[in-house]
């Protein structure tokens, strides 16, 4: 049996849109694919790309091939920080890089990147109690200076 946190996070995992990472706010379905955005986030991502509109996450694996090879994009070298495809890992140029798949490089990112925002967030509220607490103290010298005048 799963553990009851995995049920949580994969339920969270399907309630995130993947554009902003988020959980959904007016969500909307593809039915092509099945895949689901927040509404403005697609209409932002319509409204950048210069073909027609798609699914994104089915837009990006296309077009993925390496410049030198032609070959699809599968693989992350760690070293150079960058996506390389097989005959890419093979050569001379990567001997010895430590290379992993590009879906999982793409996962780390991911989860960095909401460290990342969920760190930002909490800074946000303490930086926002501060602020509250100062007005309050500043609210309170007035009122306090008010009637020591009066």
């Amino acid at each position: 049996m799963a553990a009851p946190g995995g049920a949580v996070q994969d339920l969270c995992e399907e309630a995130t849109c993947s554009i902003c990472l988020e959980c959904f706010r007016d969500p909307v379905i593809i039915p092509e694919c099945g895949h689901n955005f927040c509404r403005s986030c697609l209409i932002q991502c319509w409204e950048k790309s210069e073909g027609e509109a798609s699914c994104p996450l089915e837009a990006e694996g296309k077009g993925r091939v390496c410049e030198k090879h032609q070959e699809p994009l599968k693989l992350f070298c760690q070293e150079d920080q960058s996506p390389i495809c097989v005959v890419c890992d093979r050569s001379k140029e990567h001997k010895g890089h430590e290379v992993i798949p590009l879906e999982e490089a793409l996962q780390e990112y991911k989860d960095q990147i909401r460290t990342c925002l969920d760190n930002v967030r909490k800074e946000r509220e303490k930086i926002l109690e501060f602020k509250a607490d100062a007005e309050k103290e500043s609210q309170d010298l007035l009122v306090s200076i008010t009637v020591s005048w009066k």
